[in-house]
């Protein structure tokens, strides 16, 4: 794609997640962190937050592919810094990236939709609960739903909400990492899916 198409469909995107941004309705459920920590979320449900926690000092890794960039010219103008690359492969550039953030100054929470950027769709990949392990920052799995919304035929059914819709974002309990296991990785996606079936339920 050219770089005149690729501005053309970035400020497009910039508009319409100001324009949703500003129509949604937007109802929290349990305790916003007011600490550095990890906010998981899947990756099809990430829209409504763009708009919602814009220059809240959150670091998102995004994937280095294409798709990624039109998402990273999106989201950089809200105060978002942003990570490319992928948190299944801990020796990336990306988790590295991560680690190197971690220990500035300027540090603050990190955002990552662990089952992306690829799949399987709801699927947690280990990166996310590493991260954890190393920077002692504990994981907030946060549920996403939204009343009115266009879905996608792309591999995570991407959600887009409808303007005027409610949405519900649910906010977890601290999910602390000592060591990164598998029955720890299942108990997270686990507990990733309960509090999305919840927000549903909160609608």
């Amino acid at each position: 794609m050219s770089k005149f198409n690729l501005r053309f469909v970035s400020c497009i995107g910039r508009f319409l997640t100001i324009a949703l941004g500003k129509s949604i309705r937007i109802r929290n459920v349990g305790d916003i962190p007011h600490q550095r920590v990890i906010y998981a979320l899947w990756h099809d449900s990430f829209f409504p937050l763009i708009y919602a926690y814009r220059f809240h000092n959150i670091a998102v890794l995004i994937s280095s592919h294409r798709d990624g960039e039109y998402l990273t010219r999106i989201i950089k103008p809200f105060g978002y810094k942003v990570i490319r690359g992928s948190s299944a492969d801990k020796g990336a550039r990306g988790f590295l990236e991560l680690l190197k953030l971690n220990k500035s100054a300027s540090g603050g929470s990190f955002a990552i939709a662990p089952d992306g950027p690829i799949g399987p769709r709801h699927r947690i990949k280990e990166g996310v609960l590493k991260l954890a392990e190393i920077t002692k920052l504990p994981i907030i799995p946060v549920g996403v739903s939204i009343s009115k919304k266009i879905q996608f035929n792309s591999w995570d059914r991407f959600n887009l909400p409808l303007p005027f819709s409610k949405c519900i974002i649910c906010w977890g309990s601290p999910f602390l990492v000592r060591e990164p296991t598998e029955h720890l990785r299942k108990k997270l996606e686990s507990v990733l899916i309960e509090i999305n079936a919840y927000a549903k339920l909160c609608l």
